[in-house]
């Protein structure tokens, strides 16, 4: 039956067929007000007396136009029209240019890795917004992914075909923000093949099973029920191969399957998997299908999807929420990265393999343990063990792809794009470093040119060194808190400009506690450390001690203990430093009081030890190797500029026998008077040749030369503080930015609070917010 050459309801002129599938074939058609193309989707005429499809196929629209979202076809009309071939139920969709993530699976077999994360981004974005409104979909596989040209060089990702999707009536969610129970319920399932799809292109564009453009099918319908009442028509078993093979059935009563015609069987059978014995024929005269409402098809608890990308609960027939279509979101993913899906095979072999055994690793190249290990426990057999939701499933494998290199990478994009903010933020910081290092210049010239006691220099210099190291982290600590403030707006709102001085506003009214917090966090390590190296000392000299009082060896237990109080030390300091480095990005982005920071910051550090380790070295090394450079290079052009020494003539043997006794003595004496230098001491031993001890105390000259020499490298190092702790700075915000998504938070929180960041909003900012109120997208409280 085709509707080709039509006018639909008055409105949509049917062109062509698009794709057939069991309970209905999408033509590509033409509003005629505004002519442009959409997608039509027209039930069956067959199909109209049977209220269970017409209930599936309403369902189907109310679950895709509650939907609004840029990653979910748009739905644009839904209703019912008479023609010539009787009444037939439509639904009117956006028509697509592009082609199914299976099709190009199909060819290309894997994909890289930023490409993956890419197109799973976008779909969890869109199941998690449907989640959000109580919509499971339950058939997420790559042929209902469908990515279409941005005309920016990438894609747009479109989930399609929620005409199997759980749809609950409700009111609103619970007080306590969770979702309802309601939505966990259960209605009916589909066994589905891989084939249920739509959009389309010219003549030209993908070809999919000799069909141009696009493809709709709703192939391989597989019912499952335990005990329950179930039909058993004779179909074959499918392999259920990578591109989703599966025959394509249908759930009907036994008496409409005598109805229709051989050609068809395929089409309208159903497979009994398993809860029952293959040989068992037991029916009740009705179909699975015979209800009203969802909550009716709820009690008939069949089982719907496509066997490759099922859950184990959904195999089982069992309850679903919205972790049951992360599952289905982890076999896409593994199957992206590999090239195959965890399971192949017959149809039963794999959904017995979904509900109790493991999938074989993840094999490919180039790909992060970490990221295997995410995409695995997205696979989990206890739902309880899956990530929590299709955000936090994107977060964690967003986070888990970037090692210390990418970190790095985008810590120096930002750095660069943003130098002269951040340079103008840290030196303001930094102003009392500045003097401070100037003051101390100072002091020690003064000291130096006898203009200052050298008693009163020292306790001069000593008070400045310690206001100096005071300040230097006070500063320090301010400097990363609103670094770490910018770069969260940056990568939360990227539309918006980067400004100082909202960062400047809330480290004005938070400035007590983030530096309280970051002076301990400052102090720890060292304290920690002291008490590491005397335990160490203790224990292991203690043992040594012991172990040389029985054995009767000198086993040098002072020698052992200094080893090891070295060694636990320098592991102690870099573990507890670790473990404090959030401090201040926790205090200043999550306003937490002090022990819940240090024990926030010990959480987050935890969620990717080996790359917060990785940033603390490079943190320290990066300045110490500068420091020792620039001293290096002062020190050297000192030396090539000196002026060259006159050398001391060498006075032979032979000349010495012509050397008067007189002058010879008058040299001697000579010798032994002080240099200008300072004062010499001659010793002669019994073999005659003198030794000369020099004093230690320098001449002035000298003096005055390293102070101008420590001058110069601190003018110069300046600077490169300035530098090094606004990339620090940066460093940390992607630290912390990174643990949080390790851990499957959204940056959602953060986004509302850059939005409501105490700014007047400007009228077309309110006019957006109150028709986003209207339409529900955000609660009016926010």
């Amino acid at each position: 039956m085709n509707f080709a050459g039509q006018t639909l309801d008055g409105k949509y002129h049917i062109e062509r067929e698009l794709g057939r599938g069991g309970m209905g074939t999408v033509y590509l058609a033409a509003h005629l007000g505004t002519e442009r193309p959409v997608a039509v989707k027209i039930i069956s005429p067959q199909f109209m007396e049977r209220s269970e499809f017409i209930e599936r196929f309403r369902r189907e629209a109310r679950a895709a136009g509650r939907l609004r979202h840029p990653n979910v076809v748009n739905v644009t009309d839904f209703g019912f029209a008479d023609t010539k071939d009787g009444q037939v139920a439509y639904l009117v969709m956006e028509y697509l240019d592009g082609c199914t993530l299976g099709e190009i699976l199909d060819e290309e077999k894997n994909l890289p890795v930023g490409w993956t994360l890419d197109i799973i981004d976008q779909v969890c974005s869109a199941v998690h917004e449907a989640h959000l409104q109580g919509i499971i979909h339950r058939d997420l596989k790559p042929d209902n992914i469908w990515l279409e040209p941005n005309q920016r060089g990438g894609y747009t990702v479109k989930v399609l075909d929620f005409g199997i999707a759980k749809l609950e009536e409700h009111g609103e969610e619970a007080s306590n923000g969770e979702m309802p129970d309601s939505y966990g319920r259960s209605t009916h399932t589909l066994i589905s093949d891989a084939r249920a799809t739509f959009a389309g292109a010219d003549p030209d564009a993908t070809r999919f099973e000799g069909i141009a453009g696009t493809q709709i099918s709703e192939k391989a319908t597989i019912v499952q029920a335990a005990d329950h009442a179930t039909l058993n028509a004779p179909v074959q078993p499918a392999q259920a191969a990578a591109g989703g093979s599966e025959n394509r059935t249908a759930i009907m009563t036994s008496g409409e399957v005598d109805k229709v015609s051989a050609s068809d069987q395929d089409t309208v059978g159903t497979k009994l998997i398993s809860g029952a014995d293959e040989n068992l024929n037991r029916t009740t005269g009705q179909s699975l299908y015979d209800r009203h409402s969802s909550a009716e098809l709820t009690r008939v608890g069949a089982v719907l999807g496509t066997p490759l990308y099922m859950s184990p609960e959904q195999c089982r027939g069992e309850q679903l929420d919205q972790r049951s279509d992360i599952y289905s979101l982890g076999v896409i993913a593994y199957q992206m990265l590999s090239g195959s899906p965890p399971f192949e095979g017959d149809f039963k072999d794999v959904m017995e393999s979904h509900k109790s055994v493991e999938p074989p690793p993840l094999k490919a190249k180039g790909i992060r343990r970490k990221l295997k290990t995410v995409i695995h426990r997205s696979m989990a057999k206890d739902p309880d063990n899956r990530p929590v939701s299709a955000e936090a499933f994107a977060s964690e494998l967003r986070s888990r792809s970037e090692g210390i290199g990418e970190l790095l990478r985008r810590a120096l994009v930002i750095y660069s794009e943003h130098l002269p903010k951040f340079l103008l933020l840290t030196a303001f910081f930094e102003i009392p470093v500045i003097l401070l290092t100037l003051s101390q210049m100072s002091l020690s010239f003064l000291r130096v040119s006898g203009i200052i006691s050298e008693t009163v220099g020292k306790i001069a210099v000593s008070i400045n060194v310690l206001l100096l190291t005071l300040a230097s982290a006070f500063c320090a600590t301010l400097v990363i808190g609103s670094i770490v403030w910018i770069v969260s707006q940056y990568l939360a709102v990227p539309l918006r400009p980067v400004r100082l001085r909202p960062a400047l506003n809330v480290l004005r009214r938070k400035w007590k506690r983030v530096a309280a917090t970051g002076a301990l966090a400052a102090l720890t390590p060292f304290v920690a450390t002291i008490i590491i190296a005397v335990v160490a000392f203790a224990v292991f000299g203690g043992i040594t001690k012991l172990a040389s009082m029985a054995t009767g060896f000198d086993l040098k237990a002072l020698i052992v203990g200094g080893v090891a109080a070295f060694l636990f030390a320098i592991a102690g300091f870099f573990r507890v430093y670790v473990a404090c480095m959030l401090v201040t990005p926790t205090v200043m982005m999550e306003s937490l009081r002090i022990r819940e920071a240090f024990r926030r910051s010990r959480q987050l550090t935890n969620r990717a030890f080996a790359t917060s380790l990785a940033a603390t070295m490079i943190m320290f090394l990066i300045p110490m190797f500068m420091a020792g450079t620039l001293t290096f290079i002062v020190h050297l052009s000192a030396k090539a500029l000196d002026p060259p020494k006159t050398d001391t003539a060498v006075v032979t043997e032979a000349e010495k026998t012509k050397v008067p006794a007189a002058e010879t003595a008058a040299a001697e004496t000579s010798a032994a008077e002080p240099e200008p230098d300072g004062p010499n001491v001659n010793i002669s031993l019994r073999s005659g040749t003198p030794v000369k001890i020099k004093d230690d105390k320098k001449s002035v000259r000298e003096r005055v030369k390293m102070t101008a020499l420590e001058s110069v490298i601190n003018l110069f190092w300046l600077p490169l503080q300035i530098l090094l702790l606004s990339f620090s700075g940066v460093i940390g915000a992607l630290l912390y930015l990174k643990t949080r998504l390790a851990g499957g938070e959204s940056m959602t929180d953060l986004i509302e609070r850059f939005e409501d960041d105490g700014r007047p909003r400007k009228k077309w900012q309110e006019r957006v917010r109150q028709r986003l109120i209207r339409s529900g997208r955000i609660p009016s409280k926010s």
